[in-house]
């Protein structure tokens, strides 16, 4: 009779762990899902106020922040490039000028 008991036991209490854990991963998804939902609405926050301080940054665009977040994205993007084209322009100038300097004082 011990043994059966043992057996079956066991069993409830392998079903009582699992419950638990399924109910904290659970509460653990809720959590991260509502964290992220309320980064999505201060991201959206953020660009709403973006579009207002600075309309002339979305000529052309729409209500749809999709839309105003690529247009955002590609306009940075398009800015990073310029900002490496300047700085390859600027090494060359700065090394034409250290060569002219190395120049003069020959």
């Amino acid at each position: 009779m011990e043994e059966i008991e043992k057996k079956t036991a066991a069993p409830i209490q392998a079903k009582d762990n699992e419950s638990q854990t399924e109910d904290h991963q659970h509460e653990e998804l809720v959590q991260v899902n509502n964290k992220l939902e309320r980064e999505l609405q201060a991201f959206k926050e953020k660009i709403n106020r973006a579009t207002t301080e600075t309309p002339d940054l979305f000529d052309g665009i729409d209500e749809d922040t999709n839309q105003r977040l690529d247009h955002l994205i590609s306009t940075v993007e398009n800015q990073a490039t310029q900002i490496s084209v300047l700085q390859v322009e600027h090494g060359q100038l700065e090394e034409q000028l250290q060569n002219e300097i190395k120049q003069l004082q020959r």
